[in-house]
């Protein structure tokens, strides 16, 4: 695995990565504290530890092989999932920069307290 990038502090793996990070962060553009993944290769070097989310945008039917790689990956162990903590400093972040993260809170409170997949497909 690749070392971790001190400055990346989320990961965003998705199919579509303009609507991701409007949806996640309520933004055009990724800040430089946030990297998006696209590629297989990216997200099987994703080093241990990273806090990643996974944000699709296709009918889970119709999983891609990004977010195959990306199930496969998680499956490991070794990534870190949005803890409650987490979404609430997304959304002060989002309120100071007049944006509106797409993350809601109760998705932690629903997954065990970590959030590491969301599906949208509107």
């Amino acid at each position: 695995m690749t070392p971790r990038r001190p400055d990346i502090r989320l990961t965003i793996v998705t199919n579509h990565p303009p609507r991701a990070v409007l949806a996640v962060l309520g933004v055009e553009a990724a800040p430089s504290w946030c990297r998006m993944l696209t590629r297989i290769d990216e997200v099987r070097s994703l080093p241990s530890g990273a806090k990643v989310i996974g944000s699709w945008f296709e009918p889970r039917k119709f999983r891609s092989a990004l977010e195959w790689a990306f199930i496969e990956r998680r499956g490991l162990g070794d990534l870190v999932g949005l803890s409650a903590e987490d979404l609430e400093k997304l959304a002060e972040w989002a309120a100071r920069h007049h944006a509106q993260s797409g993350l809601d809170s109760n998705l932690a409170a629903a997954v065990g307290g970590m959030v590491i997949s969301e599906r949208r497909i509107s």
